[in-house]
């Protein structure tokens, strides 16, 4: 059975992961220098995408917009809850085609793979599964053919649906939590694996991560006090390619208050063993001095040579 289009369920809050969905939705949450959904569209290229946005739907879209190299397409949850935006996405599915329905916040291990299908005395069975946690706890639980609202975690409900056809959820409401619905249906499925995926749904759990934070076109590795930033597409080595020369005309000009640069090809600098301005806490004096320190940095910058404007260059940098 062929899987070529998928559903992502993205239009949660994420208030579990606190500051991280201040400013986006929960599918942009980096981890391993990735936003979480594209870790889907990484390991699927080739697969269609419907993505269910309602929760900073505009930021979802702008960044999907600049980033996101796979074919989707995004629809506005109508409704609230996981059942949010069902309906829509699925006027997308053609009939007959099955499909996976996910949430955005899982990270599938590279072992996985989908069910081929069952055969039993020469006649194929029609088979829905539901993905089994096997490894990580989950508010709901799946055994023995019957969904109960029971923390599991060997047989956890992990958001993770294979549907032969749309026609098994076609009467799914508009609102309201979709594994308490399938419960109410009697919906019957085949269980399969998740066993190596990883959910990210709380920051207490996402804090224990090793982070290093980075956009999705670059890698970063970090060996002692040393930092390698390498790209990863296309994208990336356009990139890369003017950050270096950047370092390097500011390297000749003496700029200050830059790391390190050893080396260019790939990118290698000195680590800086700093946080994010939203992890520090500073009195006012403290921030009037970074700020002064900061400006002066960038006014030698900008003092160390001068070229004429270009305007199409601002609108590609600044507009586009």
């Amino acid at each position: 059975m062929d899987y070529d289009y998928i559903i992502i369920q993205a239009g949660g809050r994420g208030s579990r992961l606190g500051y991280l969905t201040e400013n986006k939705p929960k599918a942009l949450v980096p981890v391993d220098n990735l936003p979480l959904i594209f870790h889907t569209f990484q390991k699927y290229p080739n697969k269609k995408y419907v993505i269910i946005a309602d929760y900073k739907k505009d930021v979802l879209r702008k960044y999907l917009a600049a980033f996101a190299d796979v074919k989707y397409q995004v629809v506005d949850a109508v409704g609230k809850g996981t059942c949010g935006g069902i309906k829509q996405a699925m006027d997308l599915i053609p009939k007959h085609t099955p499909f996976l329905l996910m949430w955005s916040d899982l990270i599938l291990p590279d072992s996985f793979e989908f069910p081929n299908g069952a055969c039993n005395n020469e006649i194929s069975l029609v088979e829905d599964y539901v993905g089994i946690s096997v490894t990580f706890p989950c508010r709901w639980k799946y055994e023995k053919g019957l969904f109960s609202e029971e923390k599991s975690s060997k047989h956890g409900v992990a958001g993770f649906f294979l549907f032969h056809d749309k026609s098994v959820i076609s009467d799914v409401p508009g609102n309201g939590e979709l594994v308490r619905w399938m419960k109410e249906k009697r919906l019957i499925f085949s269980e399969i694996s998740l066993a190596g995926t990883r959910e990210i749904g709380i920051l207490s759990e996402y804090e224990k991560l090793a982070q290093v934070k980075t956009r999705p076109f670059n890698k970063i590795t970090v060996d002692g006090a040393v930092l390698t930033k390498e790209p990863v597409d296309k994208q990336g080595e356009a990139l890369a390619q003017r950050e270096c020369a950047w370092y390097e005309k500011a390297k000749d000009k003496g700029i200050s208050g830059i790391p390190k640069i050893y080396e260019t090809s790939p990118l290698k600098m000195e680590f800086i063993r700093g946080k994010n301005i939203y992890e520090c806490d500073f009195d006012y004096e403290d921030k009037r001095r970074i700020l002064e320190k900061l400006v002066q940095t960038l006014r030698s910058l900008h003092e160390s040579g001068i070229v004429s404007a270009d305007s199409f260059s601002i609108k590609e940098a600044y507009f586009k």
